[in-house]
């Protein structure tokens, strides 16, 4: 099956973004990151414009042109955002208020701290809110579920997570996770117990060559689009597939690469 998507898409590999249709070659626009380092996480914020964090903070840019309209660079070891319908802005992060430990910061719509939660660790990646006002944190071998001051509530475990990079929580209560280094896809209940697994590398064809399962995301009529990192470094575009699909059932549906454009997709952003 042929892709048919539009999307921006981080290349970690050779540190650019680039807004894609995945039914044309090379890319619509396409600008370095080398001011900003270790782009990971993106939220749309409107019609043209999209959140993205990076290692030292956010910044804004406009999806059409890749024209960066606002930026906040502050801290170090960020490594997810997210603004709130109130117009402040979550950042996520380790040792962000100096003293160590797991952070998340509530910024005003003016970029001022109003409120810091911590806990002890020292890993964590992707962030995002539960239906309850708590957290999922992306921490290594597992997802923590907290509340909203980082209070732990449980653990949300699979065999296989190395670097576990996103979780989100579903409209039906479930939570789905990407593995990481494990390469595949996981389904979580309510509270917190493995449901299924799926794409992982028995049950594509080789040619996917699954190897750490990056950014994600749900579509309203339950299509899966995933990233497929294949490593660090610019050349990695020919070792498996680079964006994959799967239906709501956890079945593969198709497959897509642009190898000369680009090394190693992990943040996704389907527009």
């Amino acid at each position: 099956m042929t892709l048919n998507h539009k999307l921006l898409a981080i290349d970690e590999g050779r540190q650019r973004i680039s807004l894609i249709d995945t039914t044309r070659p090379g890319a619509v626009w396409s600008r370095g990151l080398a001011d900003f380092p270790l782009a990971r996480d993106m939220q749309r914020l409107g019609p043209d414009r999209v959140l993205i964090g990076f290692e030292r903070g956010f910044f804004e840019l406009q999806i059409s042109t890749g024209e960066v309209l606002a930026s906040c660079d502050r801290w170090s070891d960020v490594t997810s955002v997210c603004r709130l319908d109130d117009g402040a802005t979550l950042v996520a992060g380790y040792n962000l208020d100096g003293g160590g430990g797991i952070n998340v910061l509530t910024l005003s719509g003016d970029l001022k701290l109003v409120r810091m939660a911590r806990r002890e660790g020292d890993y964590v990646r992707l962030m995002r809110r539960t239906a309850a006002g708590g957290y999922l944190l992306c921490m290594n071998d597992h997802i923590l579920e907290t509340d909203g001051a980082l209070n732990a509530i449980r653990a949300l475990r699979a065999p296989g997570f190395l670097h576990a990079w996103k979780a989100e929580q579903c409209a039906d209560g479930t939570t789905l996770v990407s593995a990481g280094y494990g390469g595949f896809m996981a389904r979580f209940d309510g509270q917190g117990e493995l449901i299924a697994t799926f794409g992982g590398v028995s049950e594509v064809p080789p040619e996917v060559a699954p190897f750490f399962y990056a950014t994600f995301q749900q579509l309203d009529d339950g299509r899966l689009i995933v990233a497929n990192w294949q490593g660090h470094g610019p050349d990695n575009g020919a070792k498996g597939r680079q964006l994959l699909e799967f239906d709501g059932a956890g079945r593969l549906l198709g497959g897509w690469s642009d190898p000369e454009n680009i090394s190693s997709l992990q943040g996704i952003l389907i527009l």
